[in-house]
């Protein structure tokens, strides 16, 4: 299951109830003390069977309980009570949007109680069937004269039937199911295995190489080794008990000498089975054999990071989700280091069933965090407030204020001297695409440039996907340069009247739509069977990332999803091509094309 939603209502500043929605990465932003933490410990306290204390309850109502929910997607299809297969909508388990909505109230020094918030019938006596036993619903159903067509044995199956019998007059409303009491106290049990994996990381613990989160995918990992050696393991152990039985059944031999009464009650017996697993435990060890927890808390939290991506790039948690919460991830880490934590945590999320969360103030950090992941949270006469950032420019553009998120150049001062020109594509991997051919052919021909190296273009990704991107757009309105376009052809009707738009101007800016699909079309099929081991005959118009991405999930249901595909395609493959595949690939030389057109906008600004 997939989470999708957060609320929390009466915890700490949250008064009223709120809702964050969260996606497969999710940043909360905001002032100190603002609430960002509180979302990430509301979780931890949902997940891992928390309790709260008095002072986790808002001041403003002391007497209330706390409510801590989480909203579902991607839900099981079946789910089994009374070992027979049934599902949460079969059950009338889902909200109003078709999702699975759980509740747990906390009240200090009591149990969390459980419940499920869906649109339920509430017609009198069938709003409560899911809380009767067997007996009781027997009863119910020969009232109505159904035992002859019913099996009374299955609870599940004279739900269904009273429910049915309802025909359409059955009514539903959105109301709270006790999850503790329903299905004699078995629905539960059966939804909780079902749930992800939470693991909160705070900015302010000690990061070692003990810590579970680093030591659980290691110790998974003994695990399944040991069972691969269960045969051989087996064999020792007994072995082993045969020598001690030997020695134990002479010192008992022996003993009958002195006192054959006492020897006679002896007997040789292992209490317990041996723990492999404790005979191995694991570190990190660096050069001069310096333990990785006496490193520096950067390095530590790197390592920290590195076991959580190996966790989900394993098999170890197949099939299972799990949700990685970071607070500060940039703590102590250099800027440079700020950008790959970011790319980092992306392709984690790529991983299917992975998502983070993490809450940051930096905007360096910030700056690379996807629009549609932003939170930002306010706080106005003690009401938190928690707004999304996608499709909210006005909110957009108060974040990057407010955290200094500032663009990646600046203006040209005089002519000729500063940002010649700007190249504006969709995104980050028709960046990498573009100036690795253009590296190859400038080798190729000095007289076009390599756009990498060419300190007076600018390349920007104008799809608006992260916080820097659009503050960059948002800038170009301040510049007066010409601008380059380049969009692909996988959204014709889209980007053809921008295309239009574009090239109706008359400060000497233009733009072009590509033949084929997209950037990673050009790309030669001897190239892809080098990064990803599968045959493929690429074509001009085909979706080349789901291709190849369904190909090797074909084999391994784990494998890159298409988004990963299309970052390596163009990130690596990009590189390994050369001229002569290029013009295999693009005959016409459009590629080229585009290089030579920039090439000779920048040459004659000279």
């Amino acid at each position: 299951m997939k989470l999708i939603e957060v609320i929390i209502s009466n915890f700490r500043g949250y008064s009223d109830e709120m809702r964050i929605p969260i996606s497969d990465l999710t940043a909360l932003i905001g002032k100190n003390d603002v609430g960002k933490s509180t979302i990430l410990e509301a979780l931890d306290i949902f997940f891992n069977q928390g309790k709260i204390e008095l002072a986790d309850i808002n001041v403003n109502h002391p007497q209330d309980e706390v409510v801590i929910g989480c909203v579902f997607d991607e839900i099981p299809d079946a789910i089994t009570l009374e070992n027979v297969p049934t599902s949460f909508e079969n059950e009338y388990l889902l909200n109003p949007d078709g999702k699975l909505e759980i509740w747990k109230k906390y009240f200090p020094n009591k149990k969390a109680t459980i419940w499920i918030n869906a649109q339920h019938p509430n017609n009198d006596g069938y709003n409560d069937l899911l809380s009767k036993n067997n007996s009781e619903l027997k009863t119910k159903i020969r009232s109505l004269g159904l035992e002859e067509t019913v099996n009374l044995t299955i609870n599940t199956v004279m739900r269904r039937a009273l429910w049915d019998s309802l025909g359409d007059g059955i009514t539903f409303e959105l109301q709270l199911i006790n999850a503790d009491n329903a299905d004699e106290k078995r629905l539960w049990p059966k939804v909780e295995p079902l749930l992800p994996i939470y693991r909160l990381f705070k900015a302010d613990r000690p990061s070692t190489d003990e810590d579970d989160e680093a030591q659980d995918p290691m110790q998974q990992a003994v695990k399944i080794a040991l069972q691969e050696q269960s045969t051989e393991l087996a064999r020792i152990a007994d072995r082993v008990k045969e020598k001690v039985s030997d020695v134990a059944f002479r010192t008992i031999d022996k003993l009958s000498e002195f006192d054959p009464g006492l020897a006679a009650t002896l007997s040789p017996e292992f209490r317990k089975e041996p723990s492999w697993e404790k005979a191995f435990s694991f570190s990190l060890t660096g050069d001069n054999s310096i333990p990785i927890n006496k490193r520096g808390s950067g390095i530590r939290r790197l390592v920290l990071f590195s076991f959580f991506r190996a966790t989900t790039e394993s098999d170890l948690y197949a099939g299972k989700n799990i949700i990685y919460a970071v607070e500060e991830p940039e703590t102590s880490q250099h800027p440079d280091a700020q950008k790959k934590i970011v790319e980092t945590f992306k392709e984690m999320t790529e991983q299917q069933g992975c998502q983070i969360i993490i809450t940051t103030h930096v905007p360096g950090l910030a700056g690379y965090i996807p629009i549609s992941s932003l939170r930002y949270i306010t706080s106005t006469d003690g009401h938190i407030n928690v707004s999304s950032g996608e499709d909210n420019e006005g909110l957009i553009n108060r974040i990057a204020d407010a955290l200094g998120v500032f663009p990646d150049f600046a203006p040209a001062s005089e002519p000729h001297t500063g940002v010649k020109l700007i190249i504006c594509v969709e995104g980050p991997n028709d960046i990498a695409f573009l100036t690795a051919i253009s590296r190859i052919a400038h080798q190729a021909d000095d007289g076009i440039i390599d756009l990498e190296q060419e300190n007076s273009v600018v390349i920007i990704p104008l799809g608006g996907s992260v916080l820097r991107d659009w503050v960059n757009k948002n800038y170009l309105q301040k510049l007066n340069t010409r601008e380059y376009h380049i969009y692909d052809s996988d959204n014709m009707d889209k980007y053809a009247r921008e295309r239009d738009r574009v090239n109706q101007r008359t400060d000497g800016s233009s733009a072009r739509q590509t033949r084929k699909r997209e950037m990673e079309n050009y790309i030669h099929d001897s190239i892809i069977q080098n990064l990803f081991n599968v045959q493929i005959e690429v074509t001009d118009t085909m979706d080349v990332s789901t291709e190849i991405s369904t190909l090797i999930r074909a084999t391994n249901p784990t494998g890159y999803s298409p988004e990963t595909v299309k970052k390596k395609l163009n990130r690596f493959g990009a590189q390994m091509m050369t001229m002569e595949l290029l013009r295999i690939r693009d005959p016409e030389d459009e590629v080229l094309g585009w290089l030579r057109e920039i090439s000779a906008i920048v040459h004659s600004q000279d």
